[in-house]
């Protein structure tokens, strides 16, 4: 690797690393909710409609759909979310959120968001996040294009 390209990677991985463990810890501490549960309650307590099927919310999400089934049989258990059989296809899951899902997300995500300004969007100027946008952008399409997320695995 060459020497740029070894410092923009770990530059990068920086962020992953201190950044994104950090919002998930203050997410536990100032809601009682886990990082992930926090992204399926903001996505769907920003719904149009009340449910939305579970597929689609993968996407969304860029999550696999496997990982998304897991996340939410775990917060149906703990009463965040519903999940019921789609009334358009009996293979699919519908998602909705709870009142008590609702409540917890209406506390969490401005708490949240004093906490995303304070660590990214007050850090960087105007050209950075532009600049942080395009980079974003760039390495989004060329993983849809030649890595998509429910790719099956071809065996021999």
């Amino acid at each position: 690797m060459k020497e740029l390209d070894s410092r923009a990677w770990r530059a990068f991985h920086k962020i992953g690393t201190r950044l994104l463990p950090h919002l998930s810890r203050q997410i536990t501490n100032h809601s009682g909710i886990t990082g992930p549960e926090y992204v399926v309650l903001t996505a769907l307590s920003e719904l149009p409609n009340s449910s939305v099927n579970l597929n689609r919310l993968a996407i969304g999400l860029g999550w696999e759909t496997s990982r998304m089934s897991h996340q939410i049989s775990r917060m149906q258990e703990s009463g965040l979310v519903k999940k019921i059989q789609s009334e358009s296809d009996a293979r699919c899951f519908d998602v909705s959120i709870t009142p008590a899902g609702r409540r917890i997300a209406e506390k969490a995500i401005p708490l949240q968001s004093l906490e995303i300004n304070h660590c990214f969007s007050e850090v960087l100027t105007n050209k950075q996040k532009e600049a942080l946008i395009e980079i974003s952008e760039a390495i989004a399409s060329h993983m849809r294009e030649n890595h998509p997320i429910n790719k099956k695995v071809e065996t021999e």
